[in-house]
């Protein structure tokens, strides 16, 4: 894998060990319960908690993640949201598997587009048990310029959202709670530190959003069991892509659209309006 250069930057492979432990496993069914698919020993999304990056207070940048320059490049823009990404299911996980993941960065695009300047990164993660790869994961990562005349106004839409709306032969399967609670225990499973999810003076004031915003893994996470249990089976591959940020407080609607032979299936998380959140596709 051909190395990113960024400036002086290097990308360099991270590489950290962790257990599906059984706290861990009974912490997130609690969080999610009735929301997972439950024919395994380990939840499906489970992996997002795993694995970390561990830094301490005086490595951390004013958003609460980790400061750039060592994952991450060094971007001059500091609004960073999750873009999407795809999962690779080899093996599911077992009960105290001892898990190894490396983590590289494998992409770097610059773009030039409506709310200004942009940076895309992808972030490349393998899942290992004993050398055996269980599940891949390209992460997808977009870094703003701190550009406040391109913030959204409370009360409105921006026209690509607008624009996104679901399919007819989309079939409606649930609506979740969105609540700072809910948030506030999905960021402490993950270890993910980022103000837009708790700390909303930050959220709207730093980086422009309307209040807290709902964690793009979670969403991800809701769309893949909902996939699996409306197949009843565990997907081989499911890609997805966020459109626009859920904030805390609107009901995440949850919609399939069922794909020709019942061997792929396209998932849909929406507002009440019908617009669509974020978007994915599995292959089965």
């Amino acid at each position: 894998m051909t190395p990113i250069t960024f400036n002086t930057w290097t990308a360099q492979t991270r590489t950290c060990n962790d257990e599906v432990a059984n706290r861990l496993i009974s912490q997130f069914n609690i969080m999610l319960a009735g929301q997972l698919f439950r024919d395994n020993q380990t939840p499906l999304g489970i992996h997002w908690c795993l694995g970390p990056e561990l830094q301490t207070a005086q490595n951390l940048g004013i958003d609460g993640h980790a400061k750039l320059g060592s994952l991450l490049p060094p971007i001059p823009y500091p609004r960073r949201m999750w873009a999407g990404g795809e999962l690779v299911i080899s093996e599911l996980f077992q009960v105290n598997d001892n898990v190894k993941k490396t983590s590289v960065v494998t992409d770097i695009q610059h773009k030039t587009g409506s709310s200004g300047q942009l940076f895309f990164l992808t972030v490349t993660h393998n899942f290992f048990v004993q050398d055996k790869k269980m599940l891949s994961e390209k992460q997808h990562l977009v870094f703003k310029e701190n550009n406040k005349n391109v913030f959204p106004q409370k009360g409105t839409t921006s026209k690509k959202t607008e624009q996104v709306k679901l399919p007819n032969s989309a079939i409606k399967k649930a609506i979740y709670d969105t609540d700072p609670v809910l948030l506030f225990r999905y960021s402490a499973l993950t270890f993910n530190g980022h103000r837009i999810h708790y700390d909303i003076d930050h959220a709207k004031r730093v980086e422009g959003q309307q209040g807290l915003v709902v964690h793009g893994p979670l969403q991800a996470t809701w769309l893949l069991n909902l996939a699996a249990i409306h197949l009843d089976r565990v997907p081989k591959r499911f890609a997805y892509k966020n459109l626009s940020p859920l904030i805390s407080g609107e009901a995440a609607h949850l919609w399939v659209e069922e794909g020709d032979e019942m061997q792929t299936l396209k998932v849909y998380c929406c507002d009440e309006n019908k617009r669509i959140i974020m978007k994915g596709e599995v292959f089965f």
